[in-house]
This record gives structure tokens, sequence and C-alpha cells, in this order.
């Protein structure tokens, strides 16, 4: 399984096309998974921390741990098993996984806003939604953003384990060498994906810092 920068460079030149379909795949099938579980994670971390709702939180976060506390490739079998192949089992099998950090990021920045806070904010009149979407989410921001950028990183690499179902994607690329004993073909597609999950990190980041309410930004600034 012998790879050198020659035949590496040559594998990229003489199959950029096939390559730009796989990375194209892989893209389609991360961002899908990766947008539903940013709605439903940021829901239920929102639901599981509203007062009076104790209970259901404690079991919605318990459910939801469950799926982090399968390895990866587990959780695509048995979607395989009951969904079959293709890139709809690839998306729910990866939402799934990434969901974790989402919800428990969500409700860790939730509940971490002071209560004082919180009080004040009733205090001067404003509801429960007014209080959630003008003082608890933007406080929650910064824990919110780095469950999302965790769970994209995850989403890319474990994107490429889905197409073993069917799905495409670059780990199609991998797999085929795997199956060929050919290094070449292995990095030709584990160095898109590492340059996609290195990418999307850096572009997350950016946009976290243009999101972030100026007084947190100032407060970050002076913690660091």
């Amino acid at each position: 399984m012998q790879i050198t920068i020659e035949g590496l460079w040559s594998y990229f030149t003489d199959n950029w096309a096939y390559l730009l379909e796989k990375t194209g795949e892989h893209l389609v099938i991360f961002v899908i998974s990766w947008i539903i579980a940013i709605a439903v994670g940021v829901t239920i971390g929102i639901v599981s921390t509203r007062p009076g709702k104790e209970r259901l939180g404690k079991s919605l976060l318990t459910i939801t741990g469950a799926a982090q506390a399968i390895p990866s490739i587990a959780v695509i079998a048995l979607v395989f098993i009951f969904m079959g192949i293709g890139p709809l089992p690839a998306i729910f099998s990866l939402f799934l996984y990434t969901l974790v950090p989402i919800t428990f990021n969500t409700a860790s920045g939730l509940l971490s806003v002071s209560p004082a806070v919180k009080e004040a904010a009733k205090g001067m009149g404003l509801t429960p939604m007014q209080i959630l979407f003008r003082i608890e989410i933007p406080n929650s921001i910064p824990a919110i953003a780095s469950g999302i950028r965790t769970a994209a990183i995850i989403n890319i690499g474990t994107t490429t384990i889905a197409s073993a179902i069917g799905a495409g994607g670059l780990g199609e690329i991998i797999f085929i060498g795997m199956r060929l004993m050919s290094g070449v073909r292995i990095m030709a597609g584990a160095i898109p994906v590492a340059i996609l999950a290195i990418t999307i990190d850096i572009a997350l980041g950016q946009v976290e810092r243009m999101i972030l309410p100026k007084g947190l930004e100032i407060s970050k600034n002076r913690n660091a």
C-alpha cells in the first residue's frame, strides 16, 4: 500500500471530476443532516430547560444522550436494517449521531444564565417568551455555537462511514481504496474530508464572532 506524492497528484488530476462529484454528495448529506440536527437539537435544549418541565427535560436529554453512547457504525447499521440503503437512511443516522452536542450545549447554555438576570427581566414586565429570546438565547450563543461547531466536525467525519450504506460521498473512495488495498485512493478520499472539516470549522468560528452580542464579546475578551 505504497503512497507517493506523484501517485496522489496523478490520481487527483486524472479524477478531479469524480472527486468533485463525491465531494458534492458528501456536502449535501452533511448539510441536510446537520441543519435538521440544529433545528431539533436547539428545540429539545429549549424545551428541556423550561420551568416546570424538569422531568420532561431530563427524559429528553437521557434519550438524546443514548444515541451518542452507541458507536457511529452501529447507529448506521441499525438504520440500515430498518430503512435500507441510500442517502435518506444516511441522513437520518447522521442526524441522530450529531444531535447530542447541540442539545446538551443548548441546555447547558440556557441553564447557565443567571436567575437574577431573568428575575430582573420578569420584573420589567417581559413575558417568558420575551425573556427566552431577548435574554436567555443571546447569553447562550457561545455555548450553542460551540455545540453546533462540534456537531459539524463529528458529522463531516461520520459521513464517510455512511457511504457503507450506499449514500455516496468521499467515503466511497476510501472504501474502494480499502478493497483494492490502494493507499492513494484512501488518501484521495481522506484529504478532502480533512480539508472540509477544517474549512467548515474556521467558517463557523467567523460566523460565531459575527453573531456574538457585543457585550458578551467584550466580556469574553476580558476573561481571555
